[in-house]
């Protein structure tokens, strides 16, 4: 067995190194990339509880290799039947909260797991689930970056008795590293799925008292919202590029957003330059794909346009002007796996900002996402909120195919970021990088709302190569120089599969992560 930079014939990334163990395990049990997903996203949502966890939402892309198909599951939420703009309005809020129980909308993730499991997998959810559940009882050690995240929202984490009581000590002060997390409450819940399946969570003993709890505080979901709640087997979206076919998650995911800068750089560069001539290329066509996803991507029952039209007519994305959206600032869980069978498995899980909305419901243990926050309450904006509608989502996750195979399986967290990440690593593979170089180089992150004029902070890492960094020091635009390899800048994951089916992987050096291979 391996690490990181062998190449072998199955592999799995993600951005703790438990977690990918836990996958590897499966693998090697003869398990397959779906399997060994699952039982990643579920350790994920005991070791890492600032990035991730049951009360979340995911997407998924799955390429069967039986068919050659590639599957897309959204295991999104919407929002409660109750939550309507006037609801709002009656609480004298002109925005849903960061924080409490009024930024939750239905978790979707632990019915995505099951109809996942049970579509494309070879074991049991209960099997898959048991690691977690003995982390989450007997304890895991406090990384230095979970103890940032802690330090970092220790008012938040106040506020709850839950997160008080397991993250912080006698005096209110966040756990250090090396420090042991134990969650009782969430391996009971966790069993309880195990044992009777994703039905207790929405219409089952757990699901009542989510519901209850959610009242109780003040929250709008309600039981029936839970009961209602299926996730959605979905038509993945794609593009051409560089003789590849990059294929991604459709609306409500914003994952055409990276198809657009995609297909932006090509028609504008159809040989990338290299330098600080990349990176004008890049803000470019970041900004010409975000006016377009500002301006249209929803729930995409509620677009004006569909996701292929904005693909196919170029002449549909000439916008004048985004619409403004607040800066999403979300953490997230990226996990990519590849099984010796040729099946592939692209998987992205949030809570959306760090711990979510801060509140974990009674007694389960379960700490909720906040994903209500980034719907709008302004009536004309296109990710307006209303009753059972799905937000605009940050989450998106990609593969890539050639000749309807597999090459390679990428993506990264860091909200907003997502589509800029995915390009540059896109990028870097496409080059020749292996993966564990194309997700530890340096990167660009080019903000939407800094400023008024919306010119923007250009970020880059420190060991961004010198002469380019001196461009653009020199040019007329804001740039902000961040420390190597810094996290704000995303955890990103990728695998790479040759024609002969021998497999490289890398996890990203910004996480906590690893890259395990057999």
């Amino acid at each position: 067995m391996s690490r990181d930079r062998t190449t072998t014939r199955a592999a799995v990334a993600s951005p703790h190194h438990t977690a990918s163990a836990a996958g590897r395990d499966v693998l090697a049990a003869g398990g397959n990339a779906m399997d060994a997903a699952l039982a990643v996203n579920a350790m994920l949502a005991v070791v890492y509880p600032h990035m991730c966890g049951i009360g979340g939402d995911l997407f998924l892309l799955y390429h069967e290799a039986r068919t050659g198909e590639v599957h897309c599951l959204n295991g999104t939420g919407p929002a409660p039947r109750a939550a309507t703009r006037g609801a709002f309005a009656e609480r004298g809020l002109d925005a849903v909260p960061v924080r409490g129980a009024l930024s939750v909308t239905v978790p979707g993730t632990v019915a995505a797991w099951e109809v996942a499991a049970e579509r494309f997998g070879t074991r049991a959810l209960g099997d898959l689930l048991g690691p977690a559940v003995d982390a989450a009882a007997n304890g895991v050690g406090i990384g230095d970056r979970l103890a940032g995240w802690a330090a970092d929202a220790r008012d938040d984490l106040r506020t709850d008795p839950t997160l008080a009581r397991r993250l912080l000590d006698a005096a209110g002060a966040p756990l250090p590293p090396g420090a042991t997390l134990r969650q009782p409450e969430l391996a009971e819940s966790l069993r309880r799925i195990a044992r009777h399946g994703a039905r207790d969570f929405y219409a089952g003993e757990l699901g009542d008292a989510l519901a209850r709890a959610i009242g109780e505080a003040g929250g709008l979901l309600a039981a029936a919202d839970l009961r209602a709640y299926a996730p959605r087997w979905v038509t993945p979206i794609g593009v051409r590029h560089a003789g590849l076919d990059i294929i991604t998650t459709p609306p409500n995911s914003q994952g055409i957003t990276a198809l657009l800068m995609l297909d932006h750089l090509a028609a504008a560069h159809p040989e990338l330059p290299a330098g600080a001539g990349f990176v004008h290329a890049f803000v470019a066509a970041k900004r010409a794909a975000f006016a377009v996803r500002d301006r249209y991507v929803t729930d995409p029952r509620f677009m004006p346009v569909s996701a292929e039209d904005l693909l196919r007519d170029p002449a549909l994305r000439d916008v004048a002007a985004p619409v403004a959206a607040p800066p999403a600032w979300g953490d997230t869980v990226y996990v990519c796996t590849a099984d010796a069978d040729g099946n592939a498995c692209s998987l992205i899980q949030s809570l959306y900002y760090g711990f979510g909305s801060a509140f974990v419901a009674g007694d389960t243990g379960v700490l909720l996402h906040n994903r209500a926050h980034y719907f709008s309450l302004d009536e004309h904006h296109p990710n307006r909120l209303e009753p059972g509608k799905h937000t605009l989502h940050t989450l998106m996750a990609c593969i890539a195919l050639e000749d309807g195979r597999p090459r390679l399986v990428f993506g990264a967290m860091g909200a907003d970021g997502q589509p800029q990440m995915n390009v540059q690593v896109l990028h870097r593979l496409l080059t020749g990088d292996h993966p564990g170089d194309a997700v530890a180089a340096p990167r660009i992150l080019h903000g939407r709302f800094l400023l008024e004029d919306d010119v923007g902070v250009l970020q880059v890492e420190a060991d961004l190569d010198p002469d380019t960094l001196a461009t653009l020091h020199a040019g007329d635009g804001r740039v902000e120089v961040l420390p190597a390899r810094d996290e704000r800048m995303g955890h990103a994951h990728a695998i790479a599969i040759g024609p002969d089916g021998a497999v490289t992987a890398g996890a990203d050096p910004r996480s906590d992560g690893s890259a395990e291979t057999l």
